[in-house]
């Protein structure tokens, strides 16, 4: 008979299963700390509330980026596994391979991510603006929130596309279902993109929209494409020709991805400061830092084509997945990068007087109310918040009306003070009740013209709403 340790040695032993919570827990960390660093550095990080206004607080303040990071990780997520179901492993039949099946529920998972995660930016988003805990943002403010300020409309496109693949992805057995969820998600991408950031205030707006569209659109599917594949493909038959077809896919998003960039940021820059002027500015450093990952990534997808794809179809797959590690984890950092350049100045914005390079709804300077029935746009020094301008802001001290209206249109405003203030025209068209620290709406008179108002709280409250 045989020793007991002499058997023992000959059994075969049960594979070694590894927890990926650590590597989840570091990959956190890392990121968080890159988003962080990346603020400071850009001039992105949380600033003093203007004179008058409330400031809701750090938690606010810190809680939204890392939310908008959160929304974009899911967001990859959710294009990942939809791409790696419709386009990288989509089988030969009507119904898909196991892996793809898998992926197809871990879309669902990511879609409720990026959904909770777009709740949640929404919800600080307008904490952020009328300055209160997030507990005491009213119904009101969030209605008008959602349906008068682009941030806010794009916050619901986003949310329902992500509820429809929350919701449908599970059931979805084929592979062209999966492409519809795809073009669904890419709806869901694009939305914040055509309304919201820095690109979108652009001189020339079709093209910047369209540009920073493409870009998104590109670093999602390339980033999103590869994780899949590492997460979902590891045990798959046909992994050879899904990382065939997405080096393929990768190297279109690559060049996508890298031209787009430089336009974007010709175009948010104004293509005429001097390149010291740019480099001198945490806004420039952050995007060399992009680029610089960006030439990382190609040297990294060059390995992948020319070492560890041949390596993999002869059965290897180590290399492949060693190198794909390396290349995610620089992807999402490059993610994180991106998140915080959307929240930092470009240094156009500070390199000329604030007053001759406002727009409607953007602050220039100046702080003595007009008199009464004077018809002139105020200045709004230091209260705008840019894609979150509203019309008529209201501070403790005066109105504040950034913007002529068009006839009949919906006027945004926000009382930034703790007091009720009203908006009562000299001639009756509007009577406005405004409680503090609230967003609220009302419709503009139908005729041109100027219309000087009130408040009934204070006769030192006057100013004059432009018609035309």
């Amino acid at each position: 008979m045989a020793p007991t340790s002499v058997v023992e040695a000959s059994l075969p032993r049960p594979p070694v299963r590894t927890s990926a919570v650590p590597v989840v827990v570091a990959a956190v960390a890392g990121l968080l700390g890159v988003l962080v660093l990346a603020l400071l550095l850009g001039g992105g990080r949380p600033a003093e509330a203007a004179a008058g206004l409330a400031q809701a607080g750090p938690l606010v303040s810190w809680g939204l980026p890392v939310a908008t990071l959160a929304g974009r990780i899911a967001a990859v997520g959710t294009v990942g596994t939809l791409l790696f179901a419709a386009v990288l492993l989509p089988g030969s039949g009507r119904s898909l391979p196991q892996a793809s099946r898998r992926a197809l529920r871990a879309a669902s998972r990511w879609a409720l991510g990026w959904a909770a995660a777009t709740v949640a930016g929404a919800l600080l988003t307008v904490a952020q603006l009328v300055g209160v805990a997030p507990t005491a943002v009213t119904a009101s403010s969030l209605r008008v929130f959602a349906t008068d300020l682009p941030a806010g409309r794009s916050a619901v496109v986003v949310l329902v596309a992500t509820v429809v693949v929350a919701l449908t992805a599970r059931r979805c057995a084929g592979s062209v279902p999966a492409a519809l969820l795809l073009a669904a998600a890419v709806c869901g991408l694009v939305m914040p993109a055509v309304l919201t950031g820095h690109s979108s205030a652009a001189e020339d707006h079709v093209l910047a929209v369209t540009n920073l569209s493409v870009h998104v659109v590109a670093a999602s599917l390339w980033v999103g494409g590869l994780l899949a594949l590492l997460v979902h493909g590891r045990s798959a038959d046909g992994l050879a020709g899904a990382v065939g077809r997405f080096s393929a896919l990768a190297l279109v998003c690559f060049a996508a991805a890298g031209t787009s960039g430089v336009l974007a940021a010709w175009l948010v820059l104004g293509g005429s400061l001097p390149v010291d002027t740019v480099l001198g500015s945490g806004y420039g450093w952050l995007l060399l830092g992009k680029t610089a990952a960006l030439v990382v990534l190609g040297v990294l997808g060059r390995r992948h084509r020319r070492s560890a794809l041949p390596r993999l179809r002869s059965g290897r797959p180590g290399a492949f997945r060693r190198f794909a590690a390396v290349e995610a984890a620089v992807m999402l950092a490059t993610v994180a990068l991106a998140v915080a350049l959307a929240a930092s100045p470009p240094p156009a914005a500070a390199a000329v007087p604030a007053a001759a390079t406002a727009t409607p709804g953007e602050a220039t300077t100046g702080t003595a109310a007009p008199e009464p029935g004077a018809a002139a746009v105020d200045d709004m020094s230091g209260h705008d918040h840019g894609d979150l301008s509203v019309t008529v802001l209201v501070d403790g001290t005066r109105f504040h009306v950034s913007s002529a209206v068009a006839p009949g249109s919906r006027v945004t405003l926000h009382n930034g003070s703790a007091t009720e203030v009203s908006l009562t025209a000299d001639d009756g068209s509007f009577d406005v009740v405004v409680p503090g620290r609230t967003l609220t709406t009302f419709l503009a008179p139908s005729e041109p013209g100027s219309y000087p108002f009130t408040s009934r709280h204070s006769a030192g409250f006057a100013d004059v709403l432009v018609v035309g």
